[in-house]
């Protein structure tokens, strides 16, 4: 009870302004504006649910996780962008450097205190890639979804699954942040039975965001490697053939996949878990 209570009130805030800015894009938006506007509402949603739990912090921030709500901003103004022009060449690019950006700025301690300069940007430059690669599934994902509800349904149980294993692993705290962007991806599914249109630009901020959460995890915390590579690689499976099953069928059938290495890294984290910190 006193963990929900902790947690309950940033993921309602996350939600309600998710799902306001939502609200306003299906009440009154066109097509262009309710797929720009979603990536905008999940990283408003959140950032404001983190501010919640920290309070406000100067800028630039001293502590690397209070980065955390300005890549959501970030990676929020980006999706708008991509939703409008996914296909663009400066769209991928823009995406590549906000993911190394951000995992710079997140592993700075690692580079002043425990890593050379070379072996730091290796890190760096292999993380950027596999984010790149989960923003590339997802907006494969998007494309080849076969109902409404699927990719904000599968986003969420991931985000659902990394909240829970970081909690697992040691960071409370850590864990409030993903149970906050799980609250904002929770507002989308409140609206995808109606259209599936704007879950487009879903796909960086998604793929940003919580990579460098699992980051921060793995770096900062005490969460598995065998955990945050489930999690990352979950999504994939919603891409596999479901043979000649069309539909919410098919659907439940992917979201059923994806759900599995999301129990599995919630299991592994939990036998590996210490006790739980701020």
């Amino acid at each position: 009870m006193f963990l929900l209570k902790q947690i309950l009130p940033a993921v309602l805030l996350a939600m309600a302004v998710a799902a306001g800015v939502l609200g306003c894009a299906w009440w009154r938006g066109t097509p262009r504006a309710q797929r720009a506007l979603t990536p905008v509402a999940v990283g408003l949603g959140y950032f404001f649910g983190h501010l919640l739990i920290t309070g406000w912090t100067p800028f630039p921030p001293a502590d690397t996780t209070n980065w955390l709500p300005y890549f959501g901003l970030a990676a929020a103004g980006l999706g708008a962008f991509w939703a409008g022009f996914p296909k663009v060449a400066a769209a991928w690019a823009s995406f590549a450097l906000l993911a190394i950006g951000a995992l710079r700025l997140l592993l700075e301690p690692k580079f002043r205190y425990g890593w050379a300069a070379g072996q730091g940007w290796v890190w760096v430059m292999g993380l950027g890639f596999g984010v790149v690669l989960l923003g590339i599934t997802l907006s494969a994902l998007v494309r080849r979804s076969s109902a409404a509800i699927e990719v904000p349904l599968v986003l969420f149980i991931v985000s659902a699954g990394i909240s829970g294993t970081l909690m697992l692993s040691g960071s409370f705290l850590l864990g409030q942040f993903g149970a906050v962007f799980a609250g904002a991806i929770f507002a989308a599914l409140l609206f995808s039975p109606r259209s599936p249109v704007g879950i487009d630009g879903i796909a960086p901020v998604f793929a940003v965001f919580p990579g460098v959460l699992l980051v921060s995890g793995y770096f900062f915390a005490e969460l598995p490697g065998p955990s945050a590579v489930l999690l990352a690689g979950a999504p994939v499976l919603a891409l596999m053939p479901t043979g000649d099953l069309t539909g919410l069928p098919s659907a439940a059938l992917r979201i059923i996949l994806v759900s599995l290495p999301v129990a599995a890294a919630v299991i592994f984290a939990f036998r590996a878990s210490p006790p739980l910190y701020y």
